[in-house]
């Protein structure tokens, strides 16, 4: 037996559409707003104010179907649902609204027809349509039409079709068009505008993860709009966070002609104050050169302000001068030039400040900061590196 013959794609296409369908009303709902799939119907939206709004969807892959056509099963259904609804009590019909989705463009159809029926004429004329449609009913549909169509349902129907839109492709209600709807209604920020389809691809397996844990456990798949902005700011949040986050040294390559061209700077003659380990002095040049690099690239694309980058030179500074007094304080009989490695050491090697309020992962970011604030003389590493640098500049 052929492996394709196991397979479900209608199905798996349809459920995916619900998906689709339901997170494109998170995004356009109003706070206390709880959206459910598979629960009062395909898709649900509980409003604030007691207020339903019911949608039954109809997905189809091949290119003849025709969802909600006059003698379909999708129809017929639906309607039967409907007015079963209405007549058990379930649902106050002045409170609720029906909504007939697919994914199809629909022609001139009854659909269409009750979607348009507002008066009390057209909403007979649509009863005319129907009862029509249902001569010599097909058995697949035999029951739904008996029911939908029974002199008892009449006011439930009447009801349904008052209440009741039709949104197919035409209308922009599934697939790219429905996508862009969804985008539309996110505030999403202008830095993550070209991420406008990643962030909503997220928010969905969000959204599948929480129906899916809530089916587990025997539960109505209700998800409150309230949650859904929470989980919307923390998918921003953690973007921002990527997008703050230093690259890693090694995607920062420094050739050995950069070294060269800084040598002479004062960053450097500090270094040469307390070591002359030509290594060290390498190691630093390539940090410098790394975090200028490195922020530029956030300053532009990062989101990171000058009173970010102010923050941090001055959270350095501060950290910096109490390493720098404890060192020349406990350290009084050692040479001046080890005291000023001790306080180059402690003061750059393995620390990792924090930028913009978050952690930051690379050394070379907070160590080329340090040369940066030791290049303008802010810091220093010898006992008298001021003194010493002014007069070697002489």
């Amino acid at each position: 037996m052929s492996l394709e013959n196991h397979s479900a794609p209608g199905p798996a296409a349809g459920y995916a559409f619900e998906f689709e369908r339901a997170l494109h009303w998170l995004a356009r709902s109003s706070a206390g707003f709880l959206i459910g799939i598979e629960t009062d119907d395909d898709v649900a939206i509980r409003h604030q104010d007691g207020s339903r709004t019911l949608e039954q969807n109809k997905h189809s892959i091949q290119e003849d179907a025709e969802p909600f056509g006059n003698r379909s099963k999708d129809l017929w259904n639906t309607l039967s649902i409907w007015v079963n609804a209405l007549e058990d009590g379930e649902l106050d019909a002045t409170k609720t609204r029906f909504l007939m989705v697919t994914n199809k463009a629909l022609p001139d159809c009854i659909a269409k027809q009750i979607s348009q029926a507002k008066t009390d004429d057209e909403i007979t004329a649509c009863l005319q349509e129907l009862k029509l449609a249902a001569v010599k009913p097909s058995e697949t549909i035999r029951a739904y039409t008996d029911k939908v169509l029974a002199a008892t349902s009449e006011p439930h129907l009447r009801a349904v079709i008052k209440h009741c839109e039709l949104a197919d492709a035409a209308s922009g209600a599934s697939g790219p068009d429905l996508r862009r709807q969804t985008i539309a209604e996110l505030p999403i920020p202008n830095w993550f505008t070209n991420d406008a389809d990643s962030i909503a691809n997220e928010l969905l397996g969000w959204v599948k993860t929480q129906v899916l844990a809530l089916w587990q456990a025997r539960q109505p798949a209700w998800i409150s709009r309230d949650s859904f902005v929470t989980q919307f700011h923390a998918v921003l949040n953690r973007r921002k966070r990527q997008q703050t986050r230093e690259r890693a040294a090694n995607l920062i390559p420094v050739i050995d002609e950069q070294l060269g061209q800084e040598k002479g700077r004062v960053f450097v003659k500090q270094i040469y104050l307390v070591t002359d380990e030509d290594s060290r002095v390498d190691e630093a040049i390539r940090e410098y050169i790394r975090c200028r690099i490195e922020k530029s690239r956030l300053s532009a694309d990062g989101n990171i302000t000058d009173q970010d980058w102010i923050d941090f030179d001055e959270s350095l500074k501060t950290r910096w001068s109490k390493i720098f007094s404890l060192q020349r304080r406990l350290s009084k009989a050692d040479p001046e030039e080890d005291v000023g490695f001790k306080v180059l050491c402690e003061t750059t090697d393995e620390h990792r400040g924090r930028l913009a309020g978050v952690e930051t992962e690379q050394v070379y970011l907070t160590a080329g900061t340090y040369h940066r604030l030791a290049d303008q003389l802010d810091v220093g590493w010898h006992p008298r590196y001021e003194e010493l640098v002014k007069q070697e500049e002489l």
